[in-house]
């Protein structure tokens, strides 16, 4: 192809090429208006099956990659910037690449003018969230996909090693405190001693949230107690912003990566680890080994196994639902979706064994899409005939954290044709690990979009008061487990008493869970109820099931 020689010193320059290589995610592209050639950044070339990376006319050739639905607000939005209407182009769609996936992107771009004030040279930058740069932007350090990468290079290389994941307890009070600029100064300033307590055994990754990992092959379990105990020491004493000393407290766990893993079981196990460490030792690590390798090996193994069904078109796994019933009628008013597995393998896997391990593992967010748009489409019906029927959705930590959640719930809501009022998502407790302006702003972005919020498992973990005043929701589900003697439990009967009352005030709905008698049905009258949800109503069961049961 003939360069057109006007601006090929700007087209072929080596600053083009040094920008352009410098992320594997951020593509450079420059464009001659004049006559129409533009050139590419060979990264994004190979990504999506370009012709090359000069391209004459690339905005058609662009837009045959862009999904049907997107392309016309694109070639609209090009046509205004070379028309001169307007300088600037700024847009998100749907990209094909070339494997035939389409991915979300963000083009940037602008115009730049001659000496005469004419239309020059058109430059932006393709951010492709498809792809994750290696290098957590707020620490320096690397991030949790160059993590994984790690990992698997280390089991294709036959290597043992041990994963320690670190947690920060009570981040959230470092931002109230001082602010979240402050807060990101203090995670770069963790990130710095975990190099230096590290040297040159392990990089240091910083992973979602205020997680940190690090992963040294070739050594004992033995020597990560000895290690951790350092760990400790040095943030409690050593991490310091603006002269001021910030003690941290931490929690870890650890994980033997040995046999047959993959990255993705070791990442759940090592949250699942972290979690005991956190909420059952008071901090100190929790080495999964320590479950006795053969439950350590069932572990590994159904987590390796549930990934496979996930990739396998989500063979094995259905829906079943459980009906909410009102207080008042005790008529159907909606049912709860609730995820099972079974497995030619394993057999029927209780889903309080599977579950967690999930909800912790980064591939959750793909399943948690899966479970979303089945459970709108099945259940659609039931809205058809009676359009006070609601549906509750949980929505677990590793979903709501995604970048991409918010588009993924918006695509389905539009693809299924599910009214979006008729929808409750219900927040488990692993939700509030989130930082608390953060989980606020999601939970105010699904109720703009018509979705009822409910707070899921009540009465567990860290449940409190706080949570009624810090977050708009309309329902309070109160756990099975602590619902389940309410009829002996002086405290408990106390407990729901005040919050039923509280909440009542305060126009939130409360459901309890765990009615299996119609005794415990009529002795929890006395309180400000809501609904009600337990075997006594229905186990969950599958879709068929359900519609015979309310639809003849």
């Amino acid at each position: 192809m003939k360069i057109v020689y006007i601006r090929s010193e700007l087209l072929e320059s080596r600053l083009f090429d040094g920008f352009a290589d410098s992320s594997d995610r951020r593509y450079l592209y420059i464009c001659d208006m004049s006559s129409d050639l533009s050139r590419w950044s060979r990264s994004a070339v190979e990504y999506f099956g370009l012709p090359g990376e000069y391209l004459q006319g690339a905005d058609k050739l662009w837009a045959a990659h862009i999904h049907p639905e997107d392309r016309q607000k694109y070639l609209d939005d090009i046509e205004q910037v070379f028309s001169g209407k307007k300088d600037r182009h700024e847009l998100d769609y749907r990209a094909m690449n070339k494997d035939g996936d389409y991915v979300i992107c963000t083009c940037r771009g602008k115009v730049m003018h001659g000496s005469e004030g004419e239309p020059d040279i058109f430059i932006g930058s393709l951010e492709n969230h498809g792809i994750a740069d290696r290098v957590d932007a707020t620490s320096g350090l690397y991030n949790v996909y160059e993590f994984l990468q790690d990992i698997r290079q280390l089991k294709l290389n036959g290597k043992t090693a041990v994963e320690l994941l670190i947690g920060i307890n009570c981040f959230s009070e470092i931002n109230d405190m001082y602010g979240h600029n402050f807060g990101d100064r203090v995670l770069k300033q963790v990130g710095r001693v975990l190099i230096e307590v590290l040297g040159t055994r392990s990089k240091v990754y910083r992973m979602d949230g205020v997680r940190f990992a690090c992963c040294l092959s070739d050594t004992a379990v033995g020597y990560i107690y000895e290690l951790y105990r350092k760990i400790q020491f040095e943030m409690k004493y050593n991490v310091f912003v603006d002269g001021i000393r910030i003690p941290i407290s931490v929690s870890a766990g650890a994980v033997l990566l040995d046999g047959d893993y993959d990255e993705f079981s070791v990442q759940g196990s090592a949250r699942y680890a972290l979690e005991k460490s956190k909420h059952e030792q008071h901090g100190e690590l929790y080495v999964f080994e320590n479950d006795m390798k053969d439950t350590t090996r069932r572990r590994l193994e159904l987590m390796s196994a549930l990934r496979k069904s996930m990739l396998n078109d989500y063979e094995g796994f259905f829906m079943c639902y459980q009906p909410l019933v009102s207080s008042d009628n005790e008529e159907l008013i909606g049912a709860e979706a609730l995820l099972r597995w079974e497995s030619r393998d394993f057999g029927t896997v209780m889903p309080g064994e599977f579950i967690p391990m999930l909800e912790n593992d980064p591939s959750f967010f793909e399943l948690g899409c899966w479970i979303l748009r089945r459970s709108l489409n099945e259940s659609m019906i039931m809205v058809d005939r009676d359009p006070r029927f609601t549906l509750n959705v949980n929505i677990a930590y590793t979903q709501l954290s995604h970048p991409l959640f918010r588009e993924s719930v918006k695509a389905i809501l539009k693809e299924t044709g599910f009214p979006p009022a008729n929808l409750c998502m219900e927040l488990t407790e692993s939700c509030r690990q989130l930082e608390k302006s953060y989980l606020q702003s999601e939970i105010g972005f699904l109720k703009g979009l018509g979705i009822r919020i409910a707070i899921d498992d009540f009465g567990t973990g860290f449940s409190s008061l706080n949570l009624l005043s810090d977050l708009s929701v309309e329902t309070l589900k109160f756990d099975r487990g602590f619902t389940k003697d309410i009829m002996t439990n002086t405290a408990n009967q106390a407990i729901i008493k005040a919050i039923s009352n509280c909440a009542s005030e305060l126009n939130v709905n409360v459901c309890l869970e765990g009615m299996e008698t119609r005794e415990m049905i009529e002795f929890v009258r006395q309180y400000c109820i809501y609904s009600f949800q337990g075997y006594y109503f229905s186990r969950p069961v599958v879709i068929g099931q359900f519609l015979q049961m309310y639809l003849t």
